[in-house]
C-alpha cells in the first residue's frame, strides 16, 4: 500500500470520527436542553414580571448579533402581534446566571414560558416563526 493511500484512509477515518462526535454532541446538548421543559420558572417570574395566564418568550440577544436583529426580532414581533404573546428582550451579557441555569451558550436564544409559568421550550439559536408557533400551541 502506498503512503498516499494510507494517508487518505487515515484522513477519511479522522473525518468520520469528527462527524460522529458532532452528531453525538448535538444530541447530548438537545437532551440537556429538554430537561428544562416543564420546569417552573420560579424566581424569574418576579424578576421579569411574568404573569400567570400569559404566555411569554424570554429573548436573549446582544447588539453585535446579526441574527438577533435581522431574523429573531422580526419573528418575535410578528408573533407578539398575531398571538398576543409577551416578549421580554434580555441583554445576554447581563443575564449570565439565567443563561447558565438553562445551559444557553449562544444568541439569539429564547425560552418559551407558558401561562402556567413553566418552561415549554428552550431554543438555542434562531427559532423561526413556525417553530415558535408550534411551541405555543
Amino acid at each position: 500500500m502506498s503512503d498516499e493511500l494510507v494517508r487518505l484512509i487515515l484522513a477519511a477515518g479522522i473525518a468520520a470520527l469528527m462527524v460522529v462526535a458532532v452528531v453525538v454532541g448535538r444530541r447530548l446538548y438537545a437532551r440537556l436542553l429538554s430537561r428544562h421543559t416543564g420546569a417552573a420558572v420560579g424566581d424569574l417570574a418576579d424578576r421579569y414580571g411574568l404573569q400567570p395566564g400569559e404566555t411569554t418568550v424570554l429573548y436573549f440577544w446582544t447588539e453585535r448579533c446579526a441574527q438577533c436583529v435581522q431574523l429573531q426580532e422580526p419573528a418575535l414581533e410578528q408573533l407578539a402581534g398575531e398571538r398576543g404573546v409577551s416578549i421580554r428582550k434580555l441583554h445576554a451579557p447581563k443575564e449570565s446566571d439565567v443563561l447558565n441555569r438553562f445551559n444557553i451558550a449562544t444568541v439569539p436564544s429564547t425560552i418559551v414560558v407558558g401561562p402556567d409559568l413553566r418552561v415549554r421550550k428552550v431554543n438555542v439559536g434562531f427559532a423561526d416563526q413556525e417553530t415558535l408557533q408550534q411551541q405555543l400551541a
